[in-house]
C-alpha cells in the first residue's frame, strides 16, 4: 500500500443528522460486498465499540437515536478498499454526536485533534436531514409574537441557530485553515430521504434541487465556492422509513432497506458517495 493511495474521508454533521445510521449501513455493505468491483472492508479499526454498540439495533430496523459524546475514546472509523485498483480509504468521525461542529460555530474554536486531521483528508461527507427545517425556528413570526404577548424574552443561544448557518460556518473554518486540498471533494448527504418520496410531499425529488430549495444558503455557498469545494449531492435512506414503517421493513435485511438517489439514479449501493470521493465513479 503506497501513501498516495491512502484516502482519508471526514464525516461532518450536526446532532442527529443521520451519520450513525449511514455508517452502520455502509459498514454492513463493506462486510458483504455484492461483487468483485464493490468496495469492501480490509481490516478492523483500532476501536469498533461505537459501531458494535448500535449494530444490533440498526440490523433490527430500529432508530439509533442520538449518540453520546465521547471525545476521549478512539475516533470511530471504517477501513475499506477497492480491490481492482488497490485503493484504500478511511472514513472517520471526529465526534459522533456533532457537538464538536456546534462548538466550532458557537465558541469560535475547534479541537486540535479535529483540526490536525484536516491536514490528511482527501474528501468529506456533509450530512443534513430532509425532515428537519433548515431555517431558524426562533425567528419565525409566531414565536416572536408569543414572546411579545407574554412579556418574556427568551435568550438566544448560538447552538440553536439555523443548521445551514452553522454548517456554512464549519465549511468556512475548513476552507480558511488552508490545511485541506483545493478543491476538496464534498459529498452532501441528505438523510431521511424516504420522507421526501412520501405521497403528498411536494419537495423536489432530485437531491440537488432539494438542496437548492430547502438549504438555499448552503447551496449558494457551495455553488459560489466551487474552487474550494467540488460538490455532489445524494439523497439517502439508511433505514428505509420512519419508526412506524420499520415495524414492517425490519423483515428485510439491512441491505434491502437502504436507498440512495443521485440525480435521477436510484440504487441500494450506499457506498456510492465513497466511490465518488475516491474518484472511482
Amino acid at each position: 500500500m503506497t501513501a498516495e493511495k491512502e484516502q482519508n474521508l471526514l464525516v461532518i454533521g450536526l446532532a442527529e443528522a443521520g451519520k450513525s445510521s449511514f455508517i452502520q449501513a455502509v459498514d454492513d455493505l463493506l462486510q458483504n460486498p455484492p461483487n468483485a468491483e464493490a468496495l469492501k472492508n480490509y481490516g478492523l479499526a483500532k476501536d469498533r465499540s461505537y459501531l458494535e454498540r448500535h449494530k444490533p439495533k440498526f440490523r433490527a430496523g430500529k432508530l439509533i437515536g442520538r449518540t453520546e459524546r465521547d471525545l476521549q475514546g478512539a475516533t470511530p472509523e471504517l477501513l475499506f478498499e477497492h480491490s481492482p485498483t488497490g485503493l484504500k480509504g478511511r472514513l472517520f468521525l471526529p465526534d459522533v454526536d456533532g457537538e464538536i461542529f456546534q462548538d466550532q460555530w458557537a465558541n469560535r474554536e475547534w479541537a486540535e485533534k479535529y483540526r490536525d486531521g484536516l491536514k490528511t483528508i482527501n474528501g468529506a461527507l456533509l450530512f443534513v436531514r430532509a425532515d428537519v427545517s433548515s431555517s431558524n425556528q426562533e425567528l419565525l413570526g409566531a414565536m416572536i409574537q408569543a414572546q411579545i404577548a407574554s412579556g418574556k424574552r427568551v435568550p438566544w443561544q448560538p447552538k440553536k441557530a439555523s443548521p445551514q448557518v452553522q454548517l456554512v460556518d464549519v465549511l468556512q473554518f475548513i476552507a480558511g485553515s488552508g490545511l485541506s486540498p483545493r478543491p476538496l471533494r464534498l459529498a452532501v448527504i441528505i438523510s431521511a430521504w424516504d420522507t421526501v418520496e412520501k405521497g403528498g410531499n411536494i419537495q423536489p425529488k432530485n437531491p440537488g434541487s432539494f438542496l437548492k430549495r430547502e438549504y438555499s444558503m448552503l447551496h449558494q455557498y457551495l455553488s459560489t465556492n466551487d474552487d474550494t469545494f467540488a460538490t455532489k449531492v445524494y439523497g439517502v435512506s439508511a433505514l428505509g422509513g420512519d419508526e412506524a414503517e420499520l415495524k414492517e421493513l425490519n423483515r428485510l435485511p439491512p441491505e434491502e432497506r437502504v436507498k440512495i438517489v443521485d440525480g435521477d439514479h436510484s440504487s441500494k449501493d450506499i457506498t456510492r458517495p465513497l466511490r465518488w470521493l475516491l474518484q472511482l465513479d
